[in-house]
């Protein structure tokens, strides 16, 4: 170990994860895509570990790689990456300082595929949740729509930064065997897709305008169509209308043919019934 040991403190701690959550893809670009803003992130915490030159270029220049992933989930590699410079900053130079600096890279090219994968995917499942719910309350007027999407929004994006970026940085390395042993990224992924899809199902009534409205006389008794199809499942209309516009878009029929179709088929059955 170094004599001049330098502990990182939460203040500087939280200076990444102010500088990398609050300004995302300001620097993005088709060469290096995140590179800069991962590296603008670390910038002050690399200068106060290496206080010689040589050791703040080299440093300069590991973080200068190709880096790409969810913004958020960017924390993860962030929180791991200051425990190993920190712990790099501390060692006498050689073989064994050597290998740690060529693992902070290794450990960001390994990771940013997987959690672009996950990021992106529980992003879109938890943008869907609040967008279903703020749109509830926007479609009756309610001011609640917007303050829904900000609350929300922000709460999943800065939880998901804080949270990632100070347990990694706590654990290290022990990250990633938590998460190959507990496979707690499957986890959160079903969850989070079971939770979607039952949160944008449950609102399809409510968001799909499909009635039939007209009765059918059958001798002295009257059929109510729509009163029976709701003794049946509440919302079953609407529930099948999406299902079949679905299973339509899915074999690649595109939106404006889609809406055709509706307004073709909402013109036969006026017509019928």
């Amino acid at each position: 170990m170094s004599e001049n040991t330098v502990k990182l403190t939460k203040k500087d701690l939280m200076g990444v994860m102010i500088r990398f959550s609050f300004f995302p893809m300001v620097t993005i670009n088709y060469e290096r895509f995140q590179t800069l803003q991962y590296f603008c992130a670390l910038s002050h915490v690399l200068e106060k570990l290496y206080p010689e030159k040589e050791d703040r270029i080299s440093a300069a220049k590991r973080h200068m790689a190709f880096y790409n992933t969810t913004p958020e989930w960017m924390s993860i590699t962030m929180g791991m990456n200051c425990a190993q410079e920190e712990t790099i900053a501390s060692m006498e130079k050689g073989e064994e300082r050597t290998a740690l600096e060529e693992s902070v890279n290794t450990v960001k090219a390994s990771l940013m595929g997987p959690l672009a994968g996950i990021g992106d995917s529980l992003r879109a499942t938890v943008e869907a949740i609040i967008g279903a719910l703020s749109a509830g309350f926007a479609l009756s007027g309610s001011i609640l729509g917007t303050i829904l999407t900000l609350v929300l929004g922000n709460a999943y994006y800065f939880g998901i930064a804080y949270f990632g970026f100070f347990y990694s940085y706590k654990n290290g390395m022990k990250v990633i065997q938590d998460m190959n042993k507990t496979g707690i990224l499957d986890r959160i992924m079903d969850a989070a897709t079971i939770l979607g899809m039952t949160a944008v199902g449950a609102l399809i009534p409510s968001w799909v305008g499909f009635k039939l409205t007209s009765n059918i006389a059958i001798g002295d008794y009257v059929l109510n169509i729509q009163q029976e199809l709701d003794n049946i499942i509440p919302g079953l209309a609407p529930l099948a209308l999406t299902l079949v516009l679905a299973m339509l878009y899915k074999k690649n029929i595109s939106s404006l043919k889609l809406v055709l179709c509706i307004f073709v088929f909402s013109l036969v059955i006026s017509l019928i019934l």
